[in-house]
Order: structure tokens, then sequence, then C-alpha cells
């Protein structure tokens, strides 16, 4: 006997609620793994810097349709914790790099162990309360050499070498009156930030160190192109630049005399978090640094050290500001706010760069200093030559005494 139009109808919307709910437990499962979707969803644009994405619905139907798609992601080893970075000191171009450290590049290895010995107690700390290697801290020597103004030709600045776009993404402020990127200990926290989410994208640390190079979006393309998911398959290929294929073996060489220094000749670090010197003050309205310095007794150059993200040597207007002081002067600054006179807003404008124009004329123009003039820019790289219609926020008096205008220190990479 042939079933009726109503049983023949209930056995259809039977297989398509079962396909339905096969489907939702497929998105459900991807979601709670990770995923491995395309890499619209995770990575980068080539445009834009990344952000880390958010995992709603949506995507995950996406990444559930798009499963064999080509984004290379191997799901972490745990869920709730990260592995020790794999370490292998007989590797041969690992022992290379050891050697043109600690003999051919000898003197600039001493400088930037000795620059870094003040950071990485408080970077280890705070990769510890990530969950974190603390051997992760050793990346700001190769990145930065532990300098907290390296600024790289490619316009990325601070210790953990920072393009503004990311550093906004990790909660960084960065306009033309504070760039964060400059702080230390808020650079740290936002670093670790984005190395979780390395890690999260590809599963192993040699993976997460080589897109902290190269970028995610550029290192998940070599992973498709050469049709690979791991380290090894991917280390030596032509599609990647050599700054990248020598990231990790030189990361693994500059940690090894970091945490052996006296066996290569050098001096050894001391493992004591430095002590806490100042305190934080709430403070609301466009002051000078050199002003507040003189109402509290200290010296100008204390109060620039201990507030390097203030650009303009001021605390920005408009919005209530946490600034640093020397530990003992809260209340004596509270105590004398009203008696102190603002300074005058600094005028400025937006100058647009016509054709043919150069930075040199710029800057003879508005008289004023290219590293004042970066500082105001942070999305401008004036390192490379600048292109018509690009706009540049020029001050139109000059109110910093020569003494407030910090010059930050040039980068000389190991590589």
């Amino acid at each position: 006997m042939k079933p009726g139009i109503s049983e023949r109808f209930g056995n259809t919307c039977g297989v398509w609620f079962e396909a339905a709910a096969k489907l939702a437990s497929l998105a459900t499962c991807i979601l709670v793994l990770g995923g491995c979707g395309s890499s619209n969803s995770l990575v980068k644009s080539n445009l834009v810097d990344y952000k880390p994405a958010v995992a709603t619905a949506t995507n995950a139907i996406s990444r559930a349709i798009a499963f064999s798609s080509d984004f290379k992601k191997t799901t972490p080893e745990k869920a709730s914790g990260y592995p020790e970075i794999p370490w292998d000191y007989t590797a041969p171009r690992v022992r290379q790099f050891v050697r043109e450290y600690a003999y051919s590049q000898r003197e600039t290895m001493k400088r930037y162990l000795a620059r870094a010995e003040e950071h990485l107690p408080m970077v280890k700390s705070i990769a510890g309360e990530h969950g974190l290697p603390q051997d992760l801290a050793y990346l700001l020597l190769l990145e930065s050499g532990g300098n907290p103004e390296a600024r790289s030709p490619a316009n990325a600045l601070g210790m953990w070498q920072f393009m503004p776009a990311t550093a906004r993404s990790y909660g960084l402020r960065v306009d033309s009156w504070v760039d964060e990127r400059l702080d230390p200990r808020k650079s740290t926290k936002a670093a670790m930030l984005y190395l979780k989410d390395l890690y999260g994208m590809f599963g192993c640390w040699r993976l997460a160190l080589s897109a902290y190079n190269s970028g995610e979006n550029k290192l998940n393309k070599v992973l498709c192109q050469e049709d690979a998911s791991e380290y090894d398959e991917i280390c030596s290929s032509r599609h990647l630049k050599r700054e990248t294929r020598e990231f990790f073996p030189r990361f693994h060489a500059i940690a090894l005399i970091a945490k052996n220094p006296e066996k290569y000749g050098f001096s050894r670090l001391s493992e004591k978090p430095a002590e806490e010197k100042s305190e934080l003050v709430d403070i609301e309205g466009n002051y000078s640094l050199e002003t507040l310095a003189k109402t509290i007794s200290v010296s100008s150059d204390i109060m620039l050290e201990m507030n390097p993200s203030l650009v303009r040597s001021m605390t920005p207007p408009g919005a209530e500001y946490s600034l640093r002081v020397p530990s003992g002067k809260k209340e004596m600054l509270l105590a004398k706010m009203e008696k102190i006179p603002q300074a005058p807003v600094q005028r400025q404008i937006v100058h647009v760069v016509n054709k043919g124009e150069s930075l040199s004329k710029i800057l003879n123009r508005y008289k004023i200093d290219k590293h004042r003039l970066a500082g105001l820019n942070p999305d401008v790289n004036l390192r490379k030559r600048l292109k018509p219609g690009e706009k540049i926020i020029v001050p139109t008096e000059t109110v910093e005494t020569r003494k407030t205008v910090r010059k930050p220190k040039r980068l000389s990479r190991l590589y």
C-alpha cells in the first residue's frame, strides 16, 4: 500500500530536520573547538592589521560550510594551558646564530642584555599571569633589543614592535597625544594577548612565533601554498622572507644566551623584579610634565621616564588620565592641583602632502623636529617617501623646551 501525501510529507520533513540537526551539531562542535575556518574570519587582511576574531553562531556555521577551506589551523595541545616552547640546542642553525651573537655581534648583544635586564622580570611575571611560558620574555631581545622606544623602518614602535592598528586592537591607546606602545608594562600585556591568539590559531609555538614576525595572514598563506600544517614543512620555504625563516632559530639562540649569559662570557642577569617607585594620580586637564615636576620638586626627566606614553610631554585634554608620579608625591600633587595653571592647548593643523613635497620641506616650513612629528603621527611612516594626499598633523607653535623632547633610540636589529 502506497503511503499517503501527509505521510510522505512527514517523512520528507523528518529527513530535513535530521540534516539541519547534524549541521547545527557540526557548527556547535566547531565553535567549541575554535574552528578551522577560512582565513577571512580568523586572520587579518593584507591591508588591515589583525584584530581578534569574535566567535558567533554565524561565523560558526560559515566555518562549518567552509570546513575544507584553506585555513591551516592546528588545535592547541591544551585547552586551558600552554606548553613550554620546544628547544633544540643542537640544531645547526641555532648553533650558527649562537656563534654570531656571542662573537661577531658581541658588543651589540652585550648592550641588549644590559638594556633588557630591567624588563625581563616584569615580562616573565606577566607571561606567568597569562599561563604562558616565561621563556617568551626573551622575545623582546630579538624584537627591540629591550629598547622601549625602538622604532623599525616599517613604523613598528616600542619594546614589542607593534604596528598602530594592531596595538589598538589589543587595547593600547595610540594617537597624537598618547602612544601606549611606549609603555613597557602596558605593551607587554598586549603582546602576551597577541601571542595567546597566535598560539590559538596555529597550535604550535614555532608557528606562532614565526607569525609574530611575518603576520598571521602571510604565514597561513604559505601553509596553504605548501599544503603544510607543521613548522618543519615550511621553515625553509622560498615563499617566506629570510627574516621569518630565521626568526625562530634566532629567538632560540638569543634565549639560550640570555638564560646562560655567563657561559658565553656575558654578565649574569638579575632575576629580581625592580622595586615599584611610582604611584598613579588621576588628572583631568592639559598639564605640562615640566610644570607638574616643578610643583612636586622632582626632575622633569623623572616625570618623562615614568610617563613614556605622553608623546607631547603633557597630559591629554578632554579626559581623565592616570599619571605616574614618584612614590610619596601623590598627595602633594593633589593638594596643589587647583593652583597649577593648565598648559595652553597646542594648536595644530592637518597638512596635506602635495606632489613632490618631501619630509625635509615640511620640517623646515613648520620648524619642527622629525622625532616630535613622528610622535604626533603614529599612523604615518616618516621613513618612507610621503605620498601626495597623505595627511600629517602639524603643531602650529612650539611649546615644549628642548629638554622635554625625547629622541627615540635607534633600533639596530640582530638580524
